[in-house]
This record gives structure tokens, sequence and C-alpha cells, in this order.
């Protein structure tokens, strides 16, 4: 299945919006009807109280949109004169009405409260991001791209709901999935593995000693995973990854470890400051360096193997969310992170680190089917013989 840019691109910048306006209406609850005009905010006065954090987040926060926009825009119109400035305009325009009818809705939210500075701030950042996308489309030097298909843009949205998971405050990290239903399955596995018959002293005995090795495979499991999805969709992605090369896994597993390191202790450090010291407990570190060891495991694998260890990983890393206990130490640690000015991050957070193993498990069904890797696998597999005939020839 193959589509246009300017529709891949219009999917990329809706999917987008969709995340703002969680962050934007976050929490989502507590609806109340008031007898106001939603725009009544425009012709308030500028608020008295504003910090420049706050700005300079909205000014981010839309150039991503503005630059999709302008892009989707543009590609429908290529050969004309007027296409950059049209898309500007166009890009920008509908991103200004999309922060209105955002900031519009918060009326009816007693926990928010509209301000025209946020919509200045957001059309600030829309129109700095549509320039970009202008300015780079009169560039003779810009890659060109004829079509594009949904693997590079779902596969860019998976990567970016992976990154914005680490932002949830879960007490165990990595546990993703966990559907809620914790408290029942634990039972379960208590009456599977005879522990519910135990004292409460010989429970906890044998909760500390399998705690560790539980919060490592679930570490090396999630990540594992993620960096098999991210490997063998590049190479499913010729014309984006054309010179990626099945050899390269190591190297995008170790790419991989370290951003999501990175990331991690990035929203730590800016949600709760206190746990920045204890969010990587003894099990996270053995987990890091499981996913690390499998880059020899799966190094020389088929990549049906490789996709079918994704599969596993993916399993795993759902049966642990949804069993293991609680971290009370570390909850205790992270009883700010719900608080403060990023409040409205939390619940796209949370949705991410809830739905991205299904996500993924859905990506590897659909998209890295066994039929296409098996597909993909005989054709490196082509290419190795032939380089190996031609080394010998010379």
């Amino acid at each position: 299945m193959r589509v246009g840019r300017a529709a891949s691109l219009a999917i990329a910048a809706l999917l987008y919006a969709v995340g703002l306006a969680l962050i934007t209406l976050s929490p989502l609850t507590d609806w109340h009807f008031i007898p106001e005009a939603p725009w009544g905010f425009l012709s308030q006065p500028w608020p008295k109280y504003w910090t420049g954090f706050d700005v300079l987040v909205n000014v981010l926060a839309y150039i991503p949109l503005g630059l999709l926009a302008s892009r989707a825009i543009l590609v429908r119109h290529p050969d004309s004169a007027w296409g950059p400035l049209l898309s500007f305009v166009m890009a920008a325009l509908g991103c200004m009405l999309v922060s209105i009818f955002l900031e519009g809705l918060q009326t009816y939210l007693p926990s928010r409260r509209p301000s025209i500075l946020d919509v200045a701030s957001n059309a600030v950042g829309a129109m700095a991001g549509a320039f970009i996308a202008s300015a780079h489309a009169q560039s003779i030097t810009r890659l060109q791209i004829t079509e594009t298909r949904p693997i590079e843009i779902g596969g860019v949205a998976l990567l970016g709901l992976w990154l914005i998971a680490q932002a949830a405050p879960q007490q165990i990290w990595l546990a993703l999935g966990d559907i809620g239903l914790g408290d029942e399955l634990r039972r379960a596995a208590a009456w599977i593995t005879g522990t519910s018959a135990a004292s409460p002293s010989v429970a906890q005995e044998v909760f500390a000693a399998q705690r560790i090795l539980a919060e490592a495979l679930c570490v090396g499991a999630a990540i594992t995973s993620c960096a098999l999805i991210l490997h063998l969709t590049m190479l499913e992605s010729s014309r984006w990854f054309a010179r990626y090369r099945p050899e390269f896994w190591p190297r995008t597993l170790l790419t991989v470890v370290l951003v999501t390191l990175a990331v991690r202790a990035g929203w730590v450090w800016l949600l709760s400051p206190a746990a920045i010291t204890t969010w990587l407990t003894a099990g996270a570190q053995a987990g890091v360096v499981l996913s690390l060891l499998s880059a020899y495991g799966l190094a020389g694998a088929r990549l049906s193997h490789q996709r079918l260890a994704a599969v596993c990983g993916l399993a795993v890393t759902l049966m642990l969310a949804n069993t293991l206990p609680e971290n009370e130490f570390i909850a205790s640690t992270i009883s700010d992170w719900s608080r403060g000015r990023w409040l409205n991050l939390q619940l796209l957070a949370n949705l991410s680190a809830v739905i991205w193993p299904f996500l993924a498990l859905a990506w590897l069904q659909l998209v890295l089917s066994r039929r296409s890797v098996r597909a993909l696998e005989r054709a490196y597999g082509r290419q190795t013989l032939r380089s190996n005939a031609a080394d010998r020839s010379i």
C-alpha cells in the first residue's frame, strides 16, 4: 500500500495535532458548561502573570505542526510559483485556528485558563515551522522523495510515542502496557505459583528475590523489542534508508539504548528531580546490560527470527508490566511527578506507555508481517550471494 506525500504528511500533522489536544486539554475531567462564549478570551487583556518558560514551550510545541502542515500543502502545488507563499499562509492560519479552538475548549475546564498570549505564542511557532518548510522547498539541494509510504510516517510516530512514554511516572521503568488489571493478574499468578498460601514474610522474601530479575527482563525485553522494530522498519524502508544493512543491528541497538536512557533521564530531571538518582534501579541496570548482550545474540540471526524475538519481547513486557507489584520506595520518590507545570503532559505520557506495546504488536502484524520480513530476508540473501560472487571473481 502506497500513499502520496501530501496524504502521509497530512496524517502526520493530524496525529501531532491530536497529541497537542491531549496536552492542552489535560486533565480531561470535570468538564462543566458556563454561559460564556469560548472565544471570549480573545477580547480579554494581556495576562498579568506569565513566564518566559511558558511562552517558549508554546512556541516550540507548534513548530512541528506548522512544518508538517506547510509541507503537506506545498506538495500539492509543486510547480506553482506561489506554492511556498500559499503553503506558509494556509499553514499559519490553520494552526492558529487549531490553537484558538483548543484554547476555547479550556473555558469549560475548571483547571485550565485560556489565554491570548498562548494563542500568540502558538502562532509564532506555527509561522516559524511553516517558514522553515517553505524555505526548504525553494532549496535546489533539498532531498527528492517522490513518494512516501505509510511505513515511514508510522515508524516515526511509533518512535515518537516510545520517547513520550519515557515521561510516564512508572514505578517500574519500561513496564509498558499496564492495562489496569494488575491486581487480578497478580492474584492469578500467586495462585498458580502457590505463593498465595505462604506467610507474608515468605511472600515478601520471594518478591524481593525475584524483583531484580523481573525488572531486568522487563527493561531488557522492552528495549530490545523497540530496537528490533526500528531495525526491521529501516530495512523495509529502502527509500529513506537505502544504505542501511542487516549488519548495522548492533549499532542500532546501542543508539536506542543511549537515546532511551538520555530521554528518560531528561524527563525525570524535568518532572521529578528528587528521583534522578533512584529511577535507574539495579533491575533496570541489569535490563540495559541484557539488551546490550542481545546485540551479539541476534546479530547473526535471520530477519524472521529477529521479528519473532521482537514479538516475544513485547509479550514478556506485557506480562511483567501487568503482574509485578508496585515498588513503594520508587513510588514515594516520584510522588511529585504528577504535579507542577508539566501536569498537562501526564495524560499523553501515560496513554503512550499503555498503548505502545499493543501498537508495536500491530505494527509487526500489519506492516512487518511474517511474509514481508521473509521476502526482505530473501532479497538481502541474494544481495549477499552476489557480493560474495563478485569478491571471488576479483
